[in-house]
């Protein structure tokens, strides 16, 4: 009965491999895909950037407490 499952398991694991890595893809990159990627990456720097704004003072004080000489 292992076996049975093992060969199954196997089975079901080149499929997917087949599945997920083609060996030839027919697909082509349009410039609108370019575009999209470009606001993804404005959108990406714009939130990190807001982040930063909205916890400046906790990350100040965060490398503040990290390079600051430890007094015993």
């Amino acid at each position: 009965m292992k076996q049975i499952k093992d060969i199954i398991h196997s089975c079901l694991l080149l499929a997917a491999f087949c599945l997920l890595f083609p060996r030839y893809s027919y697909a082509y990159i349009d410039p609108g895909t370019g575009s999209y990627v470009f606001q993804i990456i404005i959108a990406a720097f714009v939130a990190l950037s807001f982040a930063v704004k909205v916890y400046w003072h906790k990350i100040k004080i965060f490398v503040v407490r990290l390079f600051s000489k430890k007094e015993k």
